[in-house]
């Protein structure tokens, strides 16, 4: 297939048991020379076919609940991760690398892939519908979560610093001395301006990547 661009093939396929032969024409594509291509490859794209599965009131409730927990542990463990995937955005999109489609995305990806989905024919509006609800909750529940990290000037730091007083209050009071001053969050101000500033250069980061080498989804 790879030696056969823009030729006609045909396929023999194995399908439930069955023997099926399709005929198909790959695309050209341009050689890519750190994988040392020289000339124009074929490739296909294959999709699974999109089917719905309608389910009861009770078991569409108990679907969505795992899914949320599906959704929040994965929020979680991306938010571990989100360190580790920045030297390969960087190559991704300044060393003309592939991006990763489980990788770091910004606003403009989201809206890309969002109306991608949107415009393909190889759904209807009711997998279209629940690919938006589902992308939109996901995105919403991710920014909770990052918002919940202990730095300023995310809520997160906030509670923290709450909690710190709230512990250095009881402690006191246990131990019948005065009330302490409230902690002064004007010795952190040093912390949460490199915290702006790595996630600002985080987001332009994202945009360029966005801008640049956008991700790609079949639909």
């Amino acid at each position: 297939m790879r030696n056969s661009p823009n030729q006609k093939l045909n396929l023999g396929i194995e399908r439930d048991g069955a023997s099926l032969e399709i005929s198909l024409t790959p695309t050209s594509r341009a050689p890519i020379a750190k994988l040392g291509e020289v000339n124009p490859v074929g490739i296909i794209g294959v999709l699974s076919k999109v089917e719905l599965d309608r389910s009861t009131p009770l078991a569409a409730i108990t679907n969505s609940l795992s899914e949320g927990k599906n959704i929040v542990i994965g929020s979680y463990k991306a938010l571990f991760a989100l360190p580790a995937k920045i030297p390969d955005l960087i190559q991704a999109t300044f060393g003309g690398g592939v991006r990763d489609p489980e990788g770091l995305v910004g606003v403009v990806g989201v809206a890309r892939v969002s109306g991608d989905a949107a415009a393909s024919e190889n759904a209807g509006w009711a997998a279209k519908i629940g690919f938006f609800l589902l992308t939109v909750a996901s995105l919403n529940i991710f920014i909770g979560l990052f918002n919940l990290l202990p730095l300023l000037p995310l809520d997160g730091g906030h509670m923290a610093i709450a909690i710190v007083d709230g512990v250095r209050r009881q402690n006191a009071r246990l131990r019948k001395l005065p009330t302490p001053e409230p902690f002064d969050v004007v010795r952190l101000v040093p912390l949460t301006l490199a915290v702006i500033v790595v996630m600002g250069g985080l987001s332009l980061l994202l945009l360029a990547a966005d801008i640049i080498n956008p991700l790609r989804l079949n639909f």
